[in-house]
């Protein structure tokens, strides 16, 4: 026989997402108790300005990548000369410091293109885990901020789910020898 008892259905686990960079909301695509997918494009902010940015620090690199070669080819030059002793060695030295200076803002110029990469990355805003949307709490044409403590919508995954009920405590002899059994089912 069955037992009939209250219960309440309980997501795993519900995200309110949100913008990880600032910009204006270019569009929404996910409409309300839609499920969507984790990583499923949900709303996008204008790209633009990230994507300037990152050709920006692009175009430094490639110009400070030349003055690094160029820096080079000198300094094997002066290594030349100072082993013949045509040049003082502290102009030599002076070089090799400029290398390495050259060379750390290379690597300078990398770390800010990775970052300006993943930056542009944030505008794309997709759904942290497979779930069902919920209300949509911001449409496009706003302002949006990382420190909008409301978010853009709630995702709540539903698949799998859990369901706490109770049963009095008359049935729990029962209960026991049916687990023991190793068979249970519930239906919800």
């Amino acid at each position: 026989g069955y037992l009939d008892g209250i219960g309440t259905v309980q997501a795993y686990n519900t995200v309110t997402v949100h913008a990880r960079v600032n910009g204006t909301l270019d569009k929404v695509v996910f409409v309300e108790g839609q499920d969507v997918k984790a990583g499923e494009l949900l709303a996008q902010i204008d790209s633009r300005p990230f994507q300037a940015q990152l050709d920006q620090v692009i175009a430094a690199k490639a110009r400070d990548e030349a003055l690094l070669a160029d820096a080079r080819l000198d300094l094997q030059r002066y290594q030349k000369l100072a082993q013949q002793d045509s040049i003082a060695v502290q102009q030599r030295d002076t070089q090799i410091a400029l290398v390495a200076q050259d060379t750390a803002t290379v690597k300078n110029d990398q770390a800010q293109i990775e970052y300006a990469t993943v930056q542009l990355g944030y505008t794309a805003i997709t759904s942290p885990i497979a779930g069902r949307t919920g209300v949509r709490m911001i449409d496009a044409g706003n302002i949006v901020q990382t420190t909008d403590t409301t978010g853009l919508v709630v995702v709540t995954q539903i698949e799998p789910i859990s369901v706490l009920f109770t049963l009095p405590e008359d049935d729990f002899g029962m209960v026991n020898r049916q687990m023991a059994a190793g068979s249970l089912s519930v239906t919800a």
